[in-house]
């Protein structure tokens, strides 16, 4: 059946990020799917919110507080993982932030630009070196990285993040030097990129949403459930012959 392909039972992912905006879209997409889950993020109590909606839709989810640009606590993440459920089969990168005074190139505060480069790209390297690790040794894995539409271009120019853009192209490196490193061991390595999706984060960082709307070809910004497909479909047996790829998720953007 068709639909097989999509079902996740038996898988265990770990999520970044988890505590709010996309993190959770995805953490509960992929429980949805019927996977167990192990969430990450800084903020303990946020993160628990997350992990009781999990449980209420029937799958097992381990929280771990986690500072995913520390490497000894991605160390801590992922073995708790796998004392917990045996394996780790599915990781998706999500943290990320934006720090203000890392924007503008001709103006920029260095150590502002660090923390950006270090939460959005550095984390997702430590996490992905040692998930991948984990899953290599089993001989199967699905990594899911998120990037932007500002991967590729497709940004709004008075709102372009020097640090933001720079590490979300840096994704996508990482997505593709991973997927052929990795292409015969048995482990798919792709990314998202969306546009403009109403969510914490972006809520406090961009302003006209009105405008933000009127300039997407469909009308309007993306809804977190529009993404759920997006990662389910990455995650599971129907991507299988899919690596190194970015899938866009942007109402039209790239398409101007």
């Amino acid at each position: 059946m068709a639909t097989d392909l999509f079902d996740l039972s038996g898988r265990v992912a770990i999520v970044t990020g988890a505590s709010s905006g996309l993190g959770v879209t995805f953490a509960e997409a992929l429980a949805e799917a019927g996977a167990d889950l192990t969430i990450c993020a800084r903020r303990l109590n946020k993160l628990e919110e997350t992990g009781q909606g999990i449980r209420s839709r029937g799958r097992k989810c381990l929280v771990v507080q986690t500072d995913v640009t520390k490497a000894d606590q991605v160390d801590n993440l992922v073995s708790r993982t796998v004392q917990e459920y045996g394996k780790v089969d599915i990781l998706v990168n999500n943290a990320g932030a934006t720090v203000p005074g890392a924007k503008e190139a001709d103006d920029i505060d260095f150590d502002a630009y660090r923390q950006v480069m270090d939460a959005n790209l550095t984390s997702a390297a430590l996490c992905s070196h040692r998930a991948g690790r984990e899953m290599l040794a089993r001989g199967y894995g699905r990594i899911i990285n998120i990037a932007s539409v500002l991967a590729v271009g497709g940004g709004v120019p008075e709102d372009w993040s020097f640090a933001y853009s720079i590490s979300k192209h840096g994704m996508l490196g990482l997505t593709r030097a991973c997927a052929l490193q990795w292409a015969q061991r048995g482990i798919t390595v792709n990314a998202i990129g969306p546009a403009y999706f109403l969510t914490e984060l972006t809520q406090a960082n961009l302003g006209e949403w009105d405008a933000l709307a009127q300039r997407t070809p469909m009308g309007r910004v993306g809804s977190p459930e529009e993404l759920k497909t997006v990662v389910i479909f990455l995650a599971a047996e129907a991507s299988s012959y899919i690596t190194g790829q970015i899938i866009l998720v942007d109402g039209g953007w790239t398409a101007w």
